[in-house]
């Protein structure tokens, strides 16, 4: 409905509104002949009709040129008491009252005109103070104060604009800490990301002159030196890998197929993938037996992947003569994967920080002492399983190994197919 119809349509309402209930009233109270009510009904809808014209009008040709909300409040105040004085006057002169009585009729008006002028300005200004104090926080909150607020008082509708207020100022100042932290989040990505690149490139170009200068002719030393390159040239294509994991994660973009993956067969299949690099290592890798079929719904390569960042993890902090175990089971209707390791663990106030992207843990499994220094690790591995893991609606945590050291669980809905 078109706004500017519904003032006219109000008003008109609650002009017949006003005449029933003054004709019921006369007629009840005053015992009023039909004749009188008929007459009194034809005076009251012309009179009210003109005195409600000439107030809308001033009203409407005031209130768009008003600066203030108490100056909007006084003009109404005037229209309303314009309207009762058209009345009351028009009403008078048909009573043919005495000068006396019109003499005292025009006090009692001018007095009962100053008390309604008054009582509009205080409330005007009451209400002006308030929108005031909205306004004042708004302009902090746009000068960068996202701690602006204010103490709404009542129940009124400025009292709940002043509840939304807060409100809004609340998910601003939470939107702003969070893209604060994101920005911080992304320049410790480009340094970590730029120190991780820059060291195998200067080392990969060194290697590189080396070979192609002469400097290292020797066949056995040449191809020492191929293996040291592919090693280095491994080491980015994971980085790379990492980072484009990390993207898919963030940006809402991995898409999931979900399938029954039998647990007890991926254990068994991971622990003979890194048999070989566990022996290498002296470090001794077994899977403990499910004593039933554990099944989760999730994607069998992303699945794959985690528990391998899980193991590489494990791997890299596990010094030779150490052990690694993985084991699962069911609980309540899910199923929890274990990934125990006998390395120097992880202290608790650093355990949920750990899966922050490049985030060096403290000095016992830092990335810059990692007991296999050749390791490959981009510092990201623990950040894309808990983003696999969230993914697939689990969760992930790290708490102390019954081998000493650190125990990544990940627990994950189980499968009835």
């Amino acid at each position: 409905m078109n706004r500017a119809l519904v003032r006219p349509a109000l008003l008109g309402t609650a002009l017949l509104l006003a005449v029933f209930v003054a004709l019921v009233a006369a007629e009840r109270l005053l015992g009023a002949p039909r004749n009188d009510l008929e007459q009194l009904a034809l005076f009251l809808s012309l009179s009210g009709a003109v005195s409600l014209l000439v107030a809308g009008s001033i009203v409407g040709w005031t209130s768009p040129r008003l600066k203030t909300v108490r100056g909007r409040v006084t003009i109404a105040f005037l229209a309303g008491l314009l309207v009762a004085l058209v009345n009351v006057l028009a009403t008078s002169a048909l009573m043919f009252l005495s000068a006396h009585d019109l003499a005292l009729l025009f006090v009692l008006l001018g007095f009962s005109g100053a008390i309604s002028v008054t009582f509009a300005l205080v409330v005007g200004a009451t209400l002006t103070s308030e929108v005031r104090v909205l306004s004042d926080a708004a302009d902090r909150i746009a000068e960068g104060d996202l701690g602006a607020r204010v103490e709404p008082s009542g129940k009124d509708e400025l009292a709940r604009l002043g509840i939304a207020f807060n409100n809004m100022a609340s998910r601003l100042e939470h939107a702003f800490e969070r893209q604060r932290a994101l920005e911080a989040s992304r320049r410790d990505l480009v340094a970590a990301v730029s120190h991780d690149l820059r060291t195998p490139l200067a080392s990969t170009r060194a290697m590189v002159e080396a070979v192609g200068d002469g400097v290292v002719a020797e066949p056995s030393e040449v191809r020492r030196y191929l293996r040291l390159i592919n090693r280095e040239i491994q080491r980015l294509s994971r980085l790379i890998d990492d980072l484009f994991e990390i993207s898919q994660l963030e940006s809402g973009a991995l898409e999931l197929n979900l399938e029954p993956v039998d647990i007890g067969a991926l254990l068994h299949e991971m622990v003979a993938a890194y048999e070989a690099q566990a022996r290498q290592r002296d470090v001794h890798m077994t899977s403990a037996p499910t004593l039933q079929v554990l099944r989760v719904n999730a994607d069998p390569a992303r699945l794959d992947r985690l528990l391998r960042n899980l193991v590489d993890n494990a791997l890299r902090h596990t010094p030779p003569g150490g052990q690694i175990e993985l084991c699962a089971f069911a609980t309540n209707g899910s199923v929890e994967l274990v990934v125990n390791d006998s390395g120097p663990g992880i202290a608790e106030g650093e355990r949920e920080r750990v899966f922050d992207r490049f985030y060096r843990a403290e000095r016992s499994r830092a990335r810059s002492e990692q007991i296999d220094p050749g390791s490959t690790g981009s510092g990201l591995g623990l950040a894309i399983a808990r983003g696999f893991v969230d993914a697939h609606k689990g969760q992930i945590w790290v708490e102390t190994s019954a081998l000493g050291g650190a125990a990544f669980h990940v627990c994950l809905p189980g499968s009835h197919s």
